[in-house]
């Protein structure tokens, strides 16, 4: 049965006409006359009596309105109810991040969303593994890099700035280093990417670009051992941005090389389609970028404590004072807890 037939003679019945259930469905009354009559034909049964003046419903036509107008009520209450829970945040979403960055920064972001949306479900997977979203049913999946699938969306998060840090009594005793090749006369900590290649150091200082292959006899691929091999003096390396900070805050970390700038990687949060977006998806995908550009704030210097590292931030345009605070917190992290 044709829906659509069926919508033309409730409403015709509703509104006493053909002309006037034109008028209401944006149709001719011709073409609601041939409506009304395909609709009979498909039934093999008169449903409607009419006359120049007047329409009158056949005893079957009567027991068929009533059943179709509750199946009609039934679908407006339906498409209602879709319309109202797509127009609220609530759900489940699940997202995949890398093991540091969610034990380090997201957990902060995420414990936030969940207080501020009691009606949202969060599935975290921590994981530096390949992962395949659609087989997996995954919502966002963050990385750093934009990666190969190119049927994915992408939205930039904002650039992971790195700094080349190490403590105050290793530099004491090589001495200072003031270009990258001497960094020659370091030991330098390998940070391995994918594939287990360790990547060169890229420097710039305004024009100026410097390319440099570091040697070391420690190679590691996880962050948070990088910094912890760091704080213990194992020699010159680097760190993202967020994670040295409350380092270089304390006196631990000393950032190397400050007037030279080490290229980052932008951060990428990754999803499936950008048409039909569940009101969550959406949300989360606006709130995680304004509190990102509020860490991209931070690219400037690295030694702030909590008082200018929130007038910096609130200097900004981006969002409220909830958001510079929640910005704020994820950076300065009780190093101890990390």
């Amino acid at each position: 049965m044709d829906l659509n037939e069926v919508q033309v003679f409730t409403k015709v019945v509703e509104v006493g006409s053909f002309t006037a259930a034109g008028e209401r469905l944006g149709m001719t009354k011709a073409t609601v006359s041939r409506k009304i009559a395909d609709l009979e034909e498909r039934l093999g049964v008169r449903l409607l009596n009419r006359t120049t003046r007047q329409l009158n419903l056949t005893e079957t036509g009567h027991v068929f309105f009533e059943r179709c107008s509750r199946i009609m009520a039934d679908l407006d209450d339906a498409q209602a109810l879709v319309t109202t829970r797509a127009e609220q945040v609530r759900g489940k979403l699940k997202v995949v991040m890398p093991i540091e960055l969610g034990q380090l920064l997201m957990g902060r972001f995420l414990g936030h969303f969940v207080q501020k949306y009691p009606d949202v479900t969060i599935d975290a997977e921590l994981t530096n593994r390949r992962v395949d979203m659609v087989q997996e049913g995954v919502d966002v999946h963050i990385q750093v890099g934009l990666g190969q699938d190119s049927s994915l969306i992408a939205r930039r998060l904002n650039g992971s700035s790195k700094v080349l840090v190490a403590t105050p009594e290793y530099l004491a005793k090589v001495g200072p280093l003031k270009h990258p090749d001497d960094l020659a006369n370091c030991e330098n900590l390998l940070l391995k990417v994918t594939g287990g290649v360790s990547e060169q150091w890229q420097f710039t200082r305004g024009k100026e670009k410097v390319s440099y292959q570091p040697k070391g006899r420690l190679h590691c691929n996880n962050v948070t051992f990088a910094r912890e091999a760091l704080v213990a003096g194992a020699g010159v390396g680097f760190l993202p941005l967020f994670l040295a900070l409350p380092y270089i805050n304390e006196g631990q970390l000393v950032q190397v090389l400050p007037e030279w700038q080490l290229e980052g990687a932008d951060l990428y949060a990754l999803y499936q389609s950008r048409q039909y977006m569940p009101k969550l998806l959406k949300t989360f995908l606006d709130e995680i970028t304004t509190v990102m550009a509020q860490l991209d704030h931070l690219k400037a210097g690295c030694m702030l404590d909590r008082k200018f590292l929130l007038e910096r931030l609130m200097e900004g345009s981006f969002g409220s004072v909830e958001t510079a605070e929640l910005a704020a917190s994820m950076v300065q992290t009780n190093p101890d807890a990390a």
